[in-house]
């Protein structure tokens, strides 16, 4: 609980001047006439109109005073944030063309333009087929891509050799002609979250390599971009069964599980030929296609649409360059014609007579700089920017000449619906854009008041894996890894099961799929470590493992009444008991059966006779790990164990009995 803070201005005026007065007889015995018109009560109530007016500033802290004080805490209120989207390239009937960057799309009304953030060549081809290989066997996706219904690139269950084939009626493009596509996983939102948090924690990582570690150390940090188990390579088909990689790929969509775009060099003409798929309904599409090398996947990869002629583009349109003279006065302000215009964006440089272009920098506040700074403050809502007084920020000469480029756009404006986006601007080439996906990301600027908030937030959020629960909370937290369950033991060893190791942590991490039995890969257990490595406290020892699942297999006898139908009730027995000892879904609560809790008769008892239609339990017994040992009795587990359901056999008696 916060102290309560005092009221440091709680004398007024009036109170100042009759505790002064009551002093006097104390502190001047000579002093006898108190009225108002002696000229001692006229300075003692001026003091104490001073006094009251300096005890009013002392709960009056200014906004200059608090954001000077969040700076220190480490904390800047966030500038507005600019929304983006991928957006999809139609040719027009002239043909294939390249669009430089920068190409600006806006809404029907003309009131929101996106900006594209690099060129675009805009292929004729088409892309008429997408099929999941899974082994050997083919699945038609044409249809769920064309719709943007998620579906499996690699099936249920991917393993090395599953690929995603893409078909196109034509050459792509010329020879070493960037293509680009983008994989639409339908959570583009959530994973531009997560594409943030892994360059957070990738540059944090830099940062602290290059303080504290030898440089050798740095060729051997992991690539952030890359998916942390699975390993995916993209080929084309050059004929007599023949795949050829495809040359400067670069991949930013994880191994198909973020949304983003894949970029590449077009294959030759002549090389790029048709075929490699079975079957004759493919024989004169162009396939290209990404395969799954090598690793493993916890969670298969789910896509909802791949496009072709894709380009990312984000709510900050260029504007053409403005000029202002300078007045040379201190502070002096310049208003830019357009509004909002997106933090950071501007480019600034003065230009004196006879002299060269001097670059100026935006900046967000004066604090820090001397008189010699060339910098200037930028209110991005207002459009508005100041240059300093002379003391704090240099102030341009007089009548030199100011030239600022800027872009306007960022704000909650730029979230857009899907297919919002579809006009290019200055459009005389007859060039369509479509934008299959949502826009996302714009925010308007922080308050102080948020931004005060937020700090107090920060204060308390875990980033330091001390308690147990810090352990938990941080290993649900890794960023990319898909993590459902996590359970901190302590003074605990997963191979020394018996023996208390004090200053020993094990986390216990489950991924979300399969449902049945979650196992996670060394690939996801080593990244958990990894980031956990960063934030233990330095005198323990952290281990981060799988459960060990042991399966149990009930066996029952249940006393149902005449009316009630026995393979029903035995079917939802079977089914209680396996949604009972779930890794996910169990236990009590529905949250997942508790980490290394034994198996008690006495629970799943009470749980079978609270089914429908049971009268009571005859008899109960469990079989483990396919023993033949039926056991009556409690049966434990490690610590960082669990049960997986087996065949649970269960028995209805009516009368004179029945097995279902």
């Amino acid at each position: 609980m916060a102290l309560p803070l005092p009221t440091l201005d709680r004398l007024t005026y009036d109170e100042l001047v009759s505790e002064a007065r009551s002093t006097l007889p104390a502190l001047a015995p000579g002093w006898t006439d108190y009225n108002a018109h002696d000229p001692g009560i006229t300075l003692l109530e001026l003091f104490a109109w001073l006094a009251e007016s300096n005890s009013y500033r002392l709960d009056q802290i200014s906004e200059s005073s608090y954001r000077a004080f969040l700076r220190l805490a480490g904390v800047t209120p966030r500038v507005a944030q600019v929304a983006e989207t991928a957006l999809v390239f139609e040719p027009d009937i002239a043909g294939a063309v390249a669009l430089a960057n920068g190409i600006q799309v806006e809404t029907k009304d003309g009131k929101t333009v996106f900006q594209t953030q690099a060129p675009v060549y805009v292929s004729t081809a088409k892309l008429e087929v997408v099929l999941s290989a899974t082994g050997a066997s083919f699945d038609d996706m044409t249809q769920r891509n064309d719709s943007a219904t998620p579906f499996l690139p690699f099936g249920s269950r991917p393993q090395p050799g599953d690929a995603l084939y893409l078909g196109l009626d034509a050459v792509v493009a010329p020879e070493d002609t960037e293509i680009s596509l983008w994989v639409f996983t339908g959570s583009e939102e959530k994973d531009y979250e997560t594409r943030a948090q892994l360059k957070m924690e990738h540059d944090a990582v830099l940062a602290d390599t290059k303080r504290w570690c030898p440089k050798s150390s740095l060729a051997n940090l992991p690539d952030w971009s890359k998916h942390y188990g699975a390993r995916t390579v993209w080929e084309f088909y050059a004929g007599d069964n023949n795949w050829q990689l495809l040359k400067d790929v670069v991949d930013e969509t994880h191994a198909l599980t973020l949304s983003s775009a894949v970029r590449f060099k077009s294959p030759a003409a002549a090389t790029h030929v048709a075929g490699g798929v079975p079957g004759s309904a493919h024989t004169g599409q162009r396939f290209i296609r990404c395969r799954f090398a090598q690793g493993a996947y916890d969670c298969p990869p789910r896509i909802a649409k791949v496009a072709i002629n894709a380009v990312l583009a984000r709510h900050a349109a260029d504007v053409p360059q403005e000029t202002f003279r300078s007045s040379g006065h201190a502070q002096q302000t310049i208003s830019l014609s357009q509004k909002p215009v997106v933090p950071g964006s501007t480019q600034l440089n003065v230009k004196v007579e006879g002299g060269a272009d001097e670059q100026w920098v935006e900046s967000s506040s004066f604090d820090g700089y001397g008189p010699h700074d060339r910098i200037y403050i930028l209110f991005p809502e207002d459009g508005i920017i100041r240059f300093g007084n002379g003391r704090i920020g240099r102030v341009p000469s007089a009548a030199a000449e100011i030239n600022v480029k800027y872009s306007v756009g960022a704000t909650t404006r730029g979230n857009l619906s899907p297919k919002t986006l579809g006009r290019v601007k200055a459009n005389n080439s007859g060039i369509e854009v479509s934008q299959p996906f949502a826009a996302f990301g714009g925010a308007a600027a922080e308050t102080l008041y948020d931004a005060q908030a937020r700090a107090v937030r920060e204060l308390h959020a875990r980033n330091r894996a001390v308690t147990l629960a810090d352990c938990e909370h941080l290993a649900l937290t890794t960023p990319g890894v898909p993590v459902a369950r996590a359970h901190a033991i302590a003074d605990y060893h997963p191979r020394m099961n018996c023996i208390a190791v004090s200053g020993s942590i094990t986390v216990v991490v489950l991924p979300p799929c399969p449902e049945q039995r979650p196992e996670p890969t060394a690939a996801l257990l080593a990244t958990v470590q990894c980031y956990l490595e960063r934030r233990r406290v330095l005198t323990g020892e952290l281990h981060v493992v799988g459960p060990d699942f042991t399966v149990i297999a009930v066996s029952a006898t249940l006393h149902a009444g005449p009316e009630v139908d026995r393979r029903a009730l035995a079917r939802r027995a079977r089914e209680a008991l396996s949604q009972f000892f779930h890794p996910l879904r169990g236990g009590s609560v529905a949250t997942g059966y508790p980490i290394g809790r034994a198996a008690y008769r006495a629970e799943v008892l009470a749980l079978l006779n609270e089914l429908e239609g049971v009268q009571y339990v005859e008899d109960l017994s469990w079989r483990v790990n396919g023993g033949n040992t039926n056991y009556c009795a409690n049966v434990a587990i490690c610590r960082h164990g669990l049960w997986a359901s087996g065949v649970h056999e269960i028995t209805i008696n009516e009368g004179s009995g029945c097995h279902v």
